[in-house]
């Protein structure tokens, strides 16, 4: 990516998300919410199936971050959920910079969006990009 305003990043990030990944990332991150692993309470909630924590969302946008800024670029990172991620979902990691600072860091917009091109995450991150 270059250091410049408007540069952007894409990057498939998830192929196919698997109901194993939501239980494995649940014993990972302790988050054991009935909403990513109990198809009946999911949907006697009112949602169609179970569905990704929204923090497995965010760490595999992170691969993203991690292509452009490398392992230890990254100041800062947050994000905001738009829509359930579902199993079966691909999805695909936009980052476009947004300001690029004297120092040599940048700002980028992140943008997460599923297989119908439907936005699922939204966030901004901020560091300094690895080496090409």
């Amino acid at each position: 990516m270059r250091p410049e305003v408007g540069a952007r990043h894409r990057q498939l990030v998830a192929e196919g998300l698997t109901r194993t990944q939501l239980v494995a990332y649940a014993g990972a991150s302790g988050d054991f919410h009935p909403f990513h692993h109990d198809e009946i309470y999911a949907t006697t909630h009112g949602f169609d199936q179970l569905f990704a924590h929204g923090m497995l969302t965010m760490g595999i946008t992170g691969e993203a971050l991690v292509a452009v800024f490398g392992p230890e670029g990254l100041d800062r990172y947050g994000a905001d959920f738009l829509k359930p991620v579902w199993p079966g979902d691909t999805l695909t990691t936009e980052l476009v910079v947004t300001a690029v600072h004297a120092d040599g860091s940048v700002e980028v917009d992140i943008f997460t969006t599923d297989q119908q091109g439907t936005q699922v995450l939204r966030g901004t991150a901020a560091g300094r990009l690895a080496a090409e």
